[in-house]
C-alpha cells in the first residue's frame, strides 16, 4: 500500500510539474532577450504596468518586425481566428456549424480580392515593406514558440501569415460596415408594398429608374431574408468582434481652458476578449507613435504622435448595391449587361469541415459582382442577385492611406479618400434593390462612392 501511494504521489507530482511547464511555455515573455533574424540593430521592448509594450528601435523596419513579434505573443490565436473568418475557413477547426459562415465569406470573394490586391502593390513601397516586416515578426514568433493553448485544443496547424491575410481581414472590417447588405431588401419591400412616400422617414431618395420591371417572386424575397439573417449571424455568432457604427468629435483649442484641442473617438466596436485593439508605443529616430492596432495590421487605426491625433468613424456612404439580374430566357447562364447578353463566370471552392466530408461550393459572378444567392446552401428563388460593392470594384489604397496617416503631423497631411469614378453604366445608385437596365444607358448616378 505504501509503495503504491508513493508511486501515485510521484505520478501526480510529475503530472503537476509537466502541466505547469506546459502552461508556462504558452505565456508571453516580458523579460530577458530574444533573437530575431534580419534585425539590423538591437531593439528594446519595455512593458508598462498595464502590459502595454513600448518598442524602441534604431530603424523602422526593426520597429515593425518587433511589433509583429510582441503582437503575436499576445494575440496569435486572435490573428488566426480572424483570418479564418475572413477567408472562410472556420469550419475546418470549429466544425459543421460554421459552414454557412464560411460559405458566405467565400461568396463575398474576400480572399480572391486580397490576392489580386497584393499582386498589384509595389513590393518596394514603404507601406508594403512595413507590412512584410511586421508579418515576418509574427511568423518568427510562431515558428520559434509553442502554439497557444487554443491551437492544441482545436487542433489548429501553424501556417505563416501573409499580406493576403491582412487584406482579407480588411475586407471583413469593410463588410461589417456594409449594412446595406442587410437593409436594402427591407427598404425595397417597404417601397414596393407601401409606396415610396414611406421611405421619407429614412431620409432616402427614391430613384424610379432602377425599379424592377416586375416584383420579385416570393421565393426570391425569402432568399433575401435568409441572406440578411445569415449575414447577421455570421457577424454576431462567430465569437469575433464586429466593426460597425461609431462616432467622433473634436473641440478646437480656442474653446478649451488649456488652449489645447480635444479629440474623442468611439469606434463602437463590440466588446471582445481578447480586446479588439492592441495598444503599443512605437519609436524610431524618425518616427514616434502611440496607437491602437488591429490584428494583422502594422499601422494604428487610432493614435497620436507628438503633433497630431486621429480617430476613425464610419461614414454612411452608399457603397453597396444589390442588383437583380435579368436572365436570358434561352440561356440561364447569361445575364443582360450594357445592351447584350454576357456569360456568368464560374468557379469552385472547397470548404474543409472538421470531422466531416468537405463541402463543395459552386460560385458565380456577373459583370456587376458575385452572385450572393450562392451563399445559401439551397436557394429557393430563381432571380440571380449580384453584389456590387465598392470594396471589391474600386481602387482602394488602404495600406498607403493608413501608413501616411500614422506619419501626418497636420490635418493637411492626413490622406483623404480620392474621388472615385462613377459605377458602371448599367448599375443604379441608391439605397434599394436594383434591376439591370434592359436596354440603353441609364441617366447619370447620383453619387460617387469612396472606397
Amino acid at each position: 500500500m505504501k509503495r503504491t501511494l508513493s508511486v501515485l504521489a510521484i505520478a501526480i507530482a510529475a503530472a503537476t510539474a509537466g502541466g505547469a511547464w506546459y502552461l508556462q511555455s504558452k505565456q508571453p515573455q516580458r523579460e530577458g532577450e530574444q533573437t530575431l533574424s534580419q534585425l539590423q540593430a538591437p531593439v528594446s521592448v519595455r512593458y508598462d504596468e498595464r502590459g502595454v509594450p513600448h518598442i524602441r528601435a534604431q530603424n523602422q523596419a526593426d520597429m515593425y518586425r518587433a511589433l509583429g513579434y510582441v503582437h503575436a505573443q499576445d494575440r496569435l490565436f486572435q490573428m488566426e481566428m480572424i483570418r479564418r473568418l475572413a477567408n472562410g475557413e472556420l469550419a475546418e477547426v470549429l466544425g459543421s456549424k460554421l459552414v454557412d459562415t464560411d460559405r458566405l465569406f467565400r461568396t463575398l470573394r474576400l480572399r480572391e480580392h486580397a490576392r489580386r490586391y497584393v499582386a498589384k502593390v509595389d513590393p518596394n513601397s514603404p507601406p508594403v515593406q512595413a507590412l512584410q516586416a511586421y508579418l515576418d515578426g509574427i511568423n518568427q514568433y510562431q515558428a520559434s514558440h509553442p502554439a497557444p493553448l487554443e491551437f492544441d485544443i482545436l487542433g489548429i496547424p501553424k501556417r505563416p501569415f501573409t499580406a493576403e491575410d491582412t487584406m482579407a481581414v480588411a475586407g471583413y472590417m469593410a463588410y461589417s460596415f456594409a449594412a446595406a447588405f442587410r437593409t436594402e431588401p427591407v427598404l425595397t419591400q417597404i417601397r414596393d408594398q407601401l409606396g415610396a412616400d414611406y421611405l421619407k422617414v429614412f431620409d432616402l431618395d427614391w430613384h424610379p429608374e432602377g425599379v424592377l420591371s416586375q416584383p420579385l417572386a416570393t421565393a426570391d424575397w425569402r432568399d433575401l431574408n435568409s441572406l440578411a439573417q445569415l449575414s447577421h449571424q455570421a457577424l454576431s455568432a462567430a465569437g469575433l468582434p464586429q466593426f460597425e457604427g461609431s462616432n467622433a468629435w473634436a473641440v478646437a483649442g480656442s474653446r478649451t481652458t488649456s488652449g489645447k484641442p480635444l479629440l474623442a473617438g468611439d469606434p463602437h466596436i463590440r466588446f471582445a476578449n481578447p480586446a479588439v485593439w492592441y495598444e503599443a508605443q512605437l519609436e524610431a529616430p524618425d518616427f514616434k507613435l502611440y496607437g491602437h492596432f488591429q490584428a494583422l495590421n502594422p499601422t494604428a487605426s487610432l493614435g497620436f504622435n507628438e503633433q497630431f491625433a486621429w480617430s476613425i468613424t464610419m461614414f454612411q456612404n452608399d457603397d453597396l448595391d444589390l442588383i437583380a439580374e435579368k436572365v436570358n430566357p434561352d440561356n440561364p447562364d447569361q445575364v443582360w449587361y450594357q445592351g447584350q447578353w454576357v456569360n456568368l463566370e464560374h468557379s469552385e471552392e472547397i470548404i474543409k469541415v472538421k470531422g466531416e466530408a468537405d463541402v463543395k461550393l459552386a460560385l458565380r459572378r456577373s459583370p456587376h459582382g458575385p452572385l450572393i444567392n450562392d451563399a445559401l446552401p439551397t436557394p429557393k428563388g430563381q432571380t440571380p442577385i449580384a453584389l456590387w460593392w465598392a470594396f471589391l470594384e474600386t481602387e482602394n489604397p488602404i495600406l498607403d492611406a493608413f501608413y501616411q496617416l500614422n506619419r501626418a503631423d497636420t490635418a493637411a497631411k492626413a490622406p483623404l479618400p480620392p474621388r472615385r469614378s462613377r459605377p458602371p453604366a448599367s448599375m443604379w445608385s441608391g439605397p434599394m434593390l436594383r434591376a439591370t437596365s434592359p436596354g440603353g444607358p441609364p441617366p447619370s448616378c447620383r453619387n460617387d462612392r469612396p472606397g
